[in-house]
């Protein structure tokens, strides 16, 4: 009898200490953890993209078209845009400039061939446009804008000289978000379009460059 009650004393003996170690391994475990993780974070304030979710887009702008012929000239227009995806849209424009002189009318120094009406030059078309790259534009550290590099062709009629000619265009251009509802466009298009106004049909191409302001709503 004896002999078992020492054998419970010194098994109870031996598993208050088992347990009192794995309470100091515990303890020191937290410790050790504790001096790894510190809880109280200074937390750094994030502010969210300001950029609208409107698919509208109204714009104006201003730039130089070069007509076949007729030298280069002011354009001023006007255009809107839907924005079916954030790749896809859509954009009709319309937009208008007064003619020079023609390189016959300037070379041969005959009567003038257009009057002054006619030389009044608009045309209007519908595109589709694609978002190709998108991506920010960076001023300095703590400026930077979204931006879209674009590609469109559409078809649509110019008139001139009494006359509408069938017009189809395409360009690239570069969209820059200013902030949430207003961008920055800078476009490069080429017009074509036929006409018999020096007595032979002619294929023409019409660059034009363009700046201007749109908004989203």
């Amino acid at each position: 009898m004896e002999t078992w009650f020492r054998r419970i004393s010194v098994g109870t003996a031996t598993l208050s200490a088992l347990f009192s170690a794995q309470a100091c391994v515990a303890q020191q475990g937290e410790d050790v953890i504790a001096d790894i993780v510190v809880s109280d974070l200074e937390r750094r304030e994030v502010r969210d993209a300001l950029i609208d979710s409107e698919n509208i887009e109204l714009g104006i702008f201003a730039g130089v078209i070069n007509v076949e012929d007729f030298g280069s000239n002011a354009l001023y227009g006007t255009s809107v845009s839907y924005h079916i995806t954030e790749d896809i849209f859509m954009e009709g424009t319309y937009a208008q400039t007064e003619l020079g002189e023609s390189s016959f009318e300037r070379l041969s120094g005959a009567a003038p061939l257009l009057t002054d009406e006619q030389r009044e030059l608009s045309y209007y078309n519908f595109s589709l446009g694609w978002n190709i790259f998108q991506g920010e534009y960076f001023i300095s550290d703590d400026w930077a804008f979204n931006t879209d590099f674009y590609l469109v062709s559409g078809a649509g009629n110019t008139s001139f000289a009494d006359e509408e000619h069938f017009t189809y265009n395409f360009g690239a251009g570069v969209r820059l978000l200013a902030n949430d509802w207003l961008a920055l466009r800078f476009d490069v298009r080429d017009h074509v379009f036929e006409h018999e106004l020096f007595g032979e049909a002619q294929s023409t191409h019409n660059l034009s460059t363009q700046l201007g302001f749109t908004v989203f709503f």
